[in-house]
């Protein structure tokens, strides 16, 4: 038998044991593994036990995304993607009540250039403008702790730490050992029930070069970015998920927070956790930690309806 038959038997060999795997597990016998509840905040939870590896992967899954934009706003739910990773009023600051200030600052710097541009001042203003905005942004960032949130997890053993953002939900994954779980459940519930929106006029600068690369400077990504306006005249399918130049350029921080106080209510999150974990400790857990998260209505669907 030469080297390519004897690749091919191993190949089919590991094949059928695999699907040998799957098919012994009924779907009776996989149900009795899947737990659901939902916290009185309206936050769902779905577990599902898996014993095999000391190894647990989280999936948080928020039914927010570009579909739920305006106009002026487009780009903001892949923003607030970016946002989450900035950690909280604990973690990613070395003094959180003097960053507000500094944020503040940073806020009503940015502001008075918006202005400038808009009302056509002089080049000489606006170069003023322009120095104390990056001078608020370097003051800014001297209570600031870079990655701290990620550089948490990294620490903690965690792997394939990632996000993305679609039209209709925005979705949050990593995986840790299995001893980790408490540590996620104070670091997630944390970016959503005290978000600082550090960072966020230097996050936009990377959001604007994610959207020169992927479709200014692409003709698939721009091909595809005309179709979707072709397609949908009404309906906010048609808005690409990155969000238009003008309205990542402008939109501001303050924005931001109004579409996370909307958007990310504990009703409009669920959260699947799967692996070396039991049921009733994850609840128990979740009450702690997610349980903190006050519930508020979920919000209206989108009404526009495509003729």
């Amino acid at each position: 038998m030469n080297i390519f038959a004897k690749a091919a038997v191993r190949g089919w060999t590991i094949l059928l044991i695999g699907l040998t795997l799957v098919m012994g597990q009924n779907l009776s016998d996989f149900e009795k593994k899947v737990h659901q509840f939902t916290l009185d905040n309206g936050l769902t939870f779905i577990v599902l036990e898996r014993h095999e590896a000391p190894v647990v992967s989280f999936h948080t899954y928020a039914d927010v995304g570009s579909v739920d934009e305006v106009k002026g706003i487009t780009g903001m739910a892949h923003v607030f993607e970016h946002m989450a990773f900035k950690g909280s009023q604990t973690v990613g600051t070395r003094d959180y009540e003097k960053e507000v200030e500094a944020m503040a600052a940073v806020d009503q710097a940015f502001l008075n250039l918006k202005r400038g541009r808009s009302q056509g001042a002089e080049p000489e203003r606006l170069a003023e403008l322009e120095q104390a905005y990056l001078q608020a942004q370097e003051d800014a960032g001297e209570y600031l702790v870079h990655d701290e949130f990620e550089e948490a997890l990294i620490r903690a053993g965690s792997v394939g730490l990632n996000a993305s953002t679609a039209p209709d939900a925005t979705r949050y994954v990593v995986s840790l050992p299995s001893n980790k779980l408490e540590l996620w459940m104070t670091l997630e519930s944390g970016r959503f029930l005290n978000p600082v929106l550090r960072e966020f006029y230097k996050e936009k600068n990377v959001v604007m070069e994610e959207r020169r690369l992927r479709t200014e400077n692409s003709p698939r990504g721009r091909l595809f970015e005309e179709f979707l306006a072709l397609a949908y005249k009404a309906h906010p399918y048609g808005e690409p998920v990155v969000g238009h130049m003008s309205d990542i350029q402008t939109m501001t921080r303050q924005e931001a927070e109004e579409f996370f106080k909307k958007h990310y209510v504990p009703s409009n999150l669920t959260i699947a956790v799967v692996g070396d974990v039991y049921a009733d400790e994850v609840r128990s857990l979740a009450e702690t930690y997610f349980g903190r998260i006050p519930g508020r209505p979920k919000p209206d669907p989108v009404e526009t309806v495509e003729q």
